[in-house]
C-alpha cells in the first residue's frame, strides 16, 4: 500500500460492521464508502445548504417527510450536484478502491447517492434555508 492510501485511510472513521457474509459490493459499502460520507457529513450538508440557499428553495416551513422528499428530488433530478457528491467521496478513494469504482462504476454511483441522501434527510434539523 502507498503512503496516499494509508494516509486515506487512516484519517477515516472506523465502523463496526459485520461482513461475514457481504457480497463484494456490500463490503466495499461498508469499508470504503459508509467511513468516506461519515468523514465528508459536514461538507456534504454544507453543500445541501448551499444549494438550497442559491436556488432560493425553501425546505424549514415543511414537515421533515416533506423535507426528506423535497432532498430526494432535488439531489435525484440534479445531475451537476449528484456528480459533485460523486466526486467528493471518489476523491477520497485508494487507488485499490478506484480500480473497484471503474469496474462497478454504476451500482457504487447509486449506492453512494442513497446513502448519501439517508445520511442527509437522518439531520434535517441542520438544514437551514
Amino acid at each position: 500500500m502507498n503512503n496516499r492510501s494509508e494516509l486515506l485511510k487512516s484519517i477515516r472513521p472506523i465502523i463496526e460492521i459485520d461482513n461475514s457474509k457481504s457480497t463484494d459490493l456490500e463490503l466495499f459499502q461498508s469499508v470504503t464508502l459508509r467511513p468516506i460520507l461519515k468523514l465528508q457529513n459536514d461538507l456534504i450538508l454544507s453543500l445541501v445548504n448551499n444549494h438550497l440557499a442559491e436556488n432560493k428553495i425553501v425546505v424549514k416551513n415543511l414537515t421533515d417527510h416533506k423535507k426528506a422528499e423535497r432532498i430526494h428530488e432535488i439531489v435525484k433530478g440534479n445531475l451537476q450536484l449528484k456528480q459533485l457528491f460523486t466526486g467528493i467521496t471518489i476523491a477520497l478513494f485508494t487507488e485499490e478502491e478506484m480500480a473497484f469504482y471503474l469496474e462497478n462504476k454504476k451500482e457504487v454511483v447509486k449506492r453512494t447517492i442513497t446513502m448519501l441522501l439517508e445520511r442527509a434527510c437522518s439531520q434535517l434539523e441542520k438544514l437551514e434555508f
